[in-house]
């Protein structure tokens, strides 16, 4: 049978991942039939706070010096998106059930109307929004008292400064548009692909759980992706370096939700900071900690270097793996 045209073009999308100092980029390929290719990894190292000169919306910026070094990363690609990628603490986020049945319009507007109020912005003001499905629940009651299906959405609200400054850097590296991801969503992407491509559990983890635990460990904060069957089901962060704070914002995140910890089969790790940060959880869960290395789903796997290292670019890959 003859073809219709020639095979589409693959696309590109550039990934920016902001983290204190460091900003982790990538760029992915991906053709028509799904496949992806890694054409380019690394870490930009600066003397201030990237994330607060991209993401901040008082005080000084840095953000000629962001874009300068993102295009000069990106100079010869061809990026349709910059997908930004920011770790919670930095984003006014949250999780919201509407009802299933609710229109799209509609949901929107509830959407954009609890950012306002979180963000203490006048809904008389433009107030913009990412909003990711997540999953559904039915919640006890008639209809009319807030019962039946609902669909968890996660929102990310993008102040006017912020979204000037991502649209900036969006044009730096010659793309049309940006995505801003946070780093939980992006974390059990990369659970999921690895899941999907079938990584084998560490010996002794028990199958069929149907849970999985991704924890971020950074230098002031924990950040934690909940995964149901792969699929992301819940995001949080929590202050604190300890890795007893790790331990107790896990679980009772596991608790909020209804979680029991034998329901967690696998629990991978990623972030700065050492393996001794998951300790204290480990034990308690009874899992081993597998480093969230994304890149055997880029058919990369580098040799002599440490997993856990590559793991600090879990929320960087994953992004492109949504």
């Amino acid at each position: 049978m003859a073809s219709d045209g020639p095979p589409a073009a693959p696309t590109t999308t550039a990934v920016a991942a902001l983290e204190g100092g460091a900003l982790r980029y990538a760029e992915v390929e991906r053709t028509a039939d799904g496949r992806t290719s890694l054409r380019r990894l690394g870490t930009c190292d600066f003397d201030f706070d990237v994330g607060e000169a991209v993401l901040g919306v008082t005080g000084p910026s840095q953000l000629d010096t962001v874009a300068a070094a993102l295009r000069e990363v990106f100079r010869s690609g061809g990026a349709r998106t910059l997908v930004v990628v920011a770790h919670p603490p930095a984003l006014v986020s949250f999780f919201s059930p509407l009802p299933e049945e609710m229109p799209a319009p509609a949901r929107y507007e509830q959407l954009r109307q609890e950012a306002a109020l979180l963000a203490d912005v006048s809904t008389a003001q433009p107030v913009r929004i990412r909003a990711v499905p997540v999953r559904m629940e039915t919640l006890p009651g008639p209809p009319e008292r807030g019962g039946g299906p609902h669909r968890w959405h996660h929102v990310v609200h993008v102040a006017e400064p912020v979204h000037a400054r991502l649209a900036l850097l969006a044009r730096a590296v010659g793309s049309g548009t940006y995505d801003l991801v946070d780093a939980t969503q992006a974390a059990a992407a990369a659970v999921h692909g690895l899941l999907a491509a079938g990584t084998p559990a560490p010996r002794g983890a028990p199958g069929g759980a149907p849970f999985a635990l991704a924890v971020g460990a950074y230098a002031a904060h924990a950040e934690f992706a909940l995964c149901h069957d792969g699929a992301w089901h819940h995001g949080l962060h929590a202050p604190g370096g300890a890795p007893e704070d790790a331990a107790y914002f896990a679980l009772a995140l596991l608790e909020r939700l209804g979680v029991q910890p034998e329901d967690v089969g696998r629990l991978f790790v990623y972030g700065d900071a050492d393996a001794d940060r998951h300790a204290v959880l480990a034990a308690l869960l009874d899992r081993a900690p597998e480093p969230l290395d994304p890149l055997p789903l880029f058919g990369r796997r580098p040799d002599g270097v440490d997993p856990a290292e590559l793991a600090a670019f879990a929320p960087c890959l994953g992004a492109v793996l949504r």
